[in-house]
């Protein structure tokens, strides 16, 4: 017969195996299965490919969460498709300031004293958007990415249980639609009309001939290049007779400048005595006709008695006239 089972020891083993199960699962989730947990969605309107679940959910490039959820929803009445993603967010992957932690708040939806949805929204409001960015250029896998974008605008889908975040495209996405607008066709008209214009241009008959119009030149070049070199040579001798023939008639003019220098020397000597003589007898003439000298002062006596004779002179006249038997009978009438 066996032996009886020992319940005490299969209760311990039992307890030890759950008690190894539950330091495995602590050790190995970092406290995963007990941190809170905020569920959202985001729509996207165009393709996700890349994107799977289990994708990181990154804070401006820090980890906070993961993709829990990739669906796909259409609207019946537009036939218009959105791909619904819904996300987790753990509460304690953002911390809070030193500041906020010594007040007693472990997450940051306690240090506002809001609800979820209030923080959510709030943040929204601020800016908070969803993007899709590459997480490697090699495999093609996204993620998606939250930041604080508030010069974008709002696009929500709604009717969704779960709070929403409003997504943005991707930079792929933007290069994408940047490229539809451009006049692709028109480009590549003007491309094909330039490469048939370059063809025209090589396969010209013209251009064939170029070699031979360039040969050509050159020779003709060459030719003028001689003739003027064998022209250089008397030219420049006659340049050297010019240049010596100069040089004398400056040695010549230096010595006709000495004569000439000599002689105007002795020009402006005499210049210079005549002008003495010149000033010396201005003084004598401003002497003479200097209102207090003797010359003047007798000049000025006889033109007095000049008016005086000529004064006489007419009062005679006068008598005559009125008296002219007077040169007969003399002044005072006939004597008895």
């Amino acid at each position: 017969m066996s032996g009886k089972a020992n319940k005490t020891m299969i209760g311990l083993f039992v307890l030890g195996a759950l008690t190894l199960a539950l330091g495995a699962i602590v050790a190995l989730g970092s406290g995963v299965f007990f941190t809170k947990k905020f569920p959202c969605i985001m729509y996207f309107p165009n393709s996700v490919s890349g994107l799977e679940v289990g994708a990181p959910v990154l804070f401006r490039g820090v980890p906070i969460g993961s993709v829990k959820e990739i669906s796909i929803e259409a609207d019946a009445s537009r036939l218009h498709f959105f791909i619904p993603v819904v996300v987790e967010i753990l509460g304690n992957k953002i911390k809070l300031a030193p500041n906020e932690a010594r007040k007693g708040a472990e997450t940051l939806t306690q240090a506002r004293q809001e609800s979820a949805g209030d923080l959510l929204t709030q943040l929204i409001d601020k800016g908070l958007r969803a993007q899709l960015v590459t997480q490697s250029f090699v495999t093609g896998q996204l993620a998606v990415s939250l930041d604080l974008m508030p010069d974008t605008p709002v696009r929500l889908v709604g009717d969704a249980p779960l709070p929403e975040i409003p997504t943005v495209p991707s930079t792929f996405e933007k290069l994408t639609e940047t490229i539809k607008q451009l006049p692709l066709q028109e480009l590549v008209n003007r491309l094909i009309g330039a490469v048939t214009g370059i063809e025209k241009l090589v396969n010209s008959p013209e251009l064939s001939q170029m070699p031979g119009k360039i040969d050509t030149v050159l020779t003709s070049g060459n030719e003028l290049m001689l003739e003027l070199r064998s022209k250089v040579g008397p030219l420049a001798d006659n340049l050297d007779e010019a240049v010596t023939s100069f040089t004398e008639l400056a040695k010549h003019l230096d010595r006709q400048t000495d004569g000439l220098s000599a002689s105007a020397k002795s020009a402006m000597d005499s210049f210079d005595a005549t002008l003495k003589e010149s000033r010396a007898a201005i003084g004598k003439f401003q002497k003479i006709v200097n209102s207090d000298s003797p010359t003047v002062t007798d000049l000025n006596r006889a033109l007095s008695e000049i008016a005086t004779a000529a004064r006489s002179i007419r009062a005679l006249a006068d008598y005559l006239e009125r008296h002219p038997e007077a040169l007969i009978q003399g002044k005072g009438g006939p004597r008895k």
